[in-house]
């Protein structure tokens, strides 16, 4: 199978993913059989795809992603017929106002958030974004009708709008992160038919967003050799601290913190440099936010590196990625499992 960046993407970004969801694990899930992995899932809904090397006690690399994504939850219909919700994860509220979402009640309703017409805001409120339980997403029907419909618990995902920008950069939701998934899944799509020293366990993880809950319970059930985690990290935009972010279609940005295995960072950059891989440092002095901290705690602990794929408007509708990013990030894990297999 050779892998289409920009469709799989597509179909990742659209399928909602959202805590409790399973659309998305069951798409990622989808593409790993295709790709001829032995595939599992465990009691929190997490995805693992396994390629097998066929040599007796072969150190075990685990290549993680979340799959997750950030959204809302229902918590109740007010009198107008207005849903009320509360974040799901880190949902940023400035990018709610007037935002096209789907209500997954007892199926899927599209809604809008309300929005107060400038016309309409005096002074007192202009330019204030309410907290989210003060926001409502119309889906057109009166109270009775939605209570029918819609009940507390339901979630709330943005509505799927992936599109290809020029170049060659997309857009779409749910990008954080959809494009480790798709890393991982390409990796896997140029390791075919390589004779590996290891085995490879792909891990799709959900809950991130609620507190890097899957990836914990995954690293602990794998017990791997070590772990390469895969996530998005802030690229440059004009009006962001360029100290903090990384530089779209740069390459992987790679990462340093205390807490991620020393060895196996500076091996992932020896390695872009000798395949003529471009990447980026990210420096950390503490966490690293991801999944790879989750990871390298597991058990007696799991040494663990963290590759970023750079990444615009984070968790906002539109988050924005370059597909060279994407496909260099899968090339530098590729390089790493045929070179280092075998020393895990």
């Amino acid at each position: 199978m050779a892998i289409n960046l920009c469709a799989v993407l597509e179909t990742l970004s659209g399928a909602p993913g959202v805590g409790g969801l399973s659309a998305a694990p069951d798409a990622a899930a989808a593409y790993l059989q295709e790709l001829g992995c032995e595939v599992e899932r465990d009691s929190l809904g997490s995805v693992t795809g396994y390629r097998r090397c066929g040599k007796e006690n072969a150190p075990l690399l685990m290549l993680e992603a979340h799959i997750d994504e950030i959204g809302l939850i229902v918590t109740r219909v007010d009198d107008s017929g207005f849903v009320r919700v509360s974040a799901c994860g880190g949902t940023d509220r400035r990018a709610l106002i007037a935002a096209e979402v789907v209500v997954h009640g007892d199926r899927d309703y599209p809604g809008v958030f309300c929005s107060v017409p400038p016309h309409l805001s005096g002074p007192e409120t202009d330019g204030k974004i309410p907290p989210i339980p003060e926001l409502g997403i119309d889906i057109g029907l009166d109270a009775k009708r939605a209570r029918r419909h819609v009940k507390a618990g339901d979630r709330v995902s943005f509505r799927p709008n992936f599109c290809s920008l020029a170049g060659e950069r997309v857009s779409g939701k749910s990008l954080d992160n959809r494009a480790g998934v798709a890393c991982v899944l390409r990796s896997l799509d140029l390791l075919a038919g390589e004779e590996l020293d290891c085995d490879i366990a792909a891990v799709f993880a959900v809950q991130e967003e609620l507190g890097c809950r899957g990836s914990s319970v995954a690293s602990y059930r794998l017990a791997p050799s070590a772990a390469i985690a895969v996530d998005v990290s802030f690229a440059h935009t004009p009006d962001a601290d360029r100290a903090k972010c990384g530089e779209l279609a740069q390459g992987p940005m790679i990462g340093w913190a205390p807490g991620l295995d020393d060895a196996m960072t500076r091996r992932l950059l020896s390695l872009a440099e000798e395949a003529g891989i471009p990447y980026q440092n990210e420096v950390m002095g503490g966490d690293t936010g991801t999944d790879a901290d989750s990871i390298a705690d597991a058990r007696g602990g799991v040494r663990t590196a963290l590759l970023s794929v750079p990444l615009r408007y984070m968790h906002t509708p539109a988050e924005v990625i370059d597909l060279r990013d994407v496909e260099n990030t899968a090339r530098l894990m590729a390089e790493f499992v045929k070179k280092e297999g075998e020393a895990l």
